[in-house]
């Protein structure tokens, strides 16, 4: 009789792979939710080294994220009075004057630039095409507004957010606060609970994977934010000492700006360089900007990340960036919080498959 019963269920691999499309399924209609569970998880997780070192010292996990909040808030609050406002101030400032940023830089750049495009060694038969757009540049850089860009940002966070309901997401913030608590007091419960699920027999194999992938993640989440960091504060030191007008809001771009690769560095630097032309409009403070950049990128390439991230997640600039990008146009917010950890996950998992097709 259970002979018979056992013919009429479908093949493993049949119900693991309906599982698993009810469960993506089920995240996709309740993604607001999975977003702020996500969003919890990975904070609990960036602060549960500190609980790990504060458990081994005799205080408990409870009385650990109280201090941790309370560290976390005085900074925020530090911040909020400090260098928020300034950013905010001048980040509406950059908007509203970019016009007249860049046709001033334009008109100083200018003879510079023309000197420039005439030396340029050109292939031989596009001269003019070439010539005639380089020479145009600034002047098709001088008609970019505020407002353009505000409407970019806008659209971003439009696509970032499509689908979302505004007003439960004032409340999942409000709740985030209690998730992030329970997840961080119960998360070695949880990885504990995800390895017993697996049979004995491949136990070992998946506490392996798992502890790789751990070790990918966690260098990527916190490392990230300690490098973002330290960048910003370089940078606003570096731009603060040459004098550029806006130069909290330049440091902030190019320092967190640095999550995506490239991204923040070449956006700062073109700003500042913008920047460094509107307040002083000689080429020696522009030179000064230029190695500011050049010291700063030469500090995180050859001794901030590779001592504070190693091998990071093991992924080139690249990947990280169309996994970025993929991830927000497929996911939005849940998407751009999962892209890199999913990536570096399946980096492991493809290279631990091939071992096993490779040993068999």
């Amino acid at each position: 009789m259970a002979k018979s019963k056992e013919s009429f269920l479908p093949p493993l691999w049949v119900l693991t792979a309906a599982t698993l499309v009810g469960i993506v399924w089920l995240a996709i209609q309740l993604k607001e939710l999975v977003v702020l569970l996500v969003i919890g998880y990975f904070i609990a997780y960036a602060i549960d080294p500190i609980l790990s070192k504060l458990e081994a010292k005799g205080v408990s996990r409870g009385v650990g994220f109280s201090i941790v909040c309370a560290t976390i808030l005085g900074l925020l609050v530090l911040l909020g009075v400090t260098a928020i406002p300034t950013i905010i101030d001048e980040f509406h400032k950059l908007t509203a004057n970019l016009s007249r940023y860049l046709e001033i830089g334009k008109e100083r750049l200018g003879p510079y630039w023309d000197k420039l495009v005439a030396i340029l060694p050109l292939p031989s038969g596009e001269e003019q095409d070439i010539t005639d757009t380089l020479t145009q540049l600034p002047q098709m850089l001088a008609e970019v507004n505020g407002d353009a860009v505000k409407r970019v940002l806008a659209a971003i966070g439009g696509t970032l957010l499509q689908g979302y309901n505004r007003a439960l997401a004032l409340v999942n913030i409000a709740l985030l606060p209690f998730i992030v608590y329970y997840l961080a007091m119960d998360l070695p419960r949880i990885h504990s609970f995800v390895v017993g699920l697996v049979p004995l027999t491949k136990r070992s194999k998946f506490v392996a994977i798992f502890g790789e992938i751990d070790t990918y993640v966690s260098a990527f989440v916190r490392g990230q934010a300690i490098v973002c960091t330290i960048l910003f504060v370089l940078y606003a030191i570096g731009l603060g000492c040459v004098g550029v007008d806006l130069w909290l809001l330049l440091a902030a771009i190019s320092g967190f700006g640095n999550i995506i690769p490239y991204v923040g560095f070449l956006t700062g630097i073109i700003l500042s360089s913008l920047m460094a032309l509107v307040t002083f409009g000689d080429v020696v403070h522009l030179l000064w900007v230029w190695g500011v950049y050049a010291i700063v990128q030469a500090l995180e390439g050859t001794f901030i990340t590779p001592r504070i991230m190693g091998e990071s997640v093991g992924l080139s600039p690249l990947v990280i960036i169309l996994a970025l990008f993929a991830g927000g146009q497929l996911f939005g917010l849940l998407g751009i919080f999962l892209a890199v950890p999913a990536a570096a996950a399946l980096r492991v998992l493809a290279r631990s498959s091939y071992q096993w097709v490779i040993a068999r």
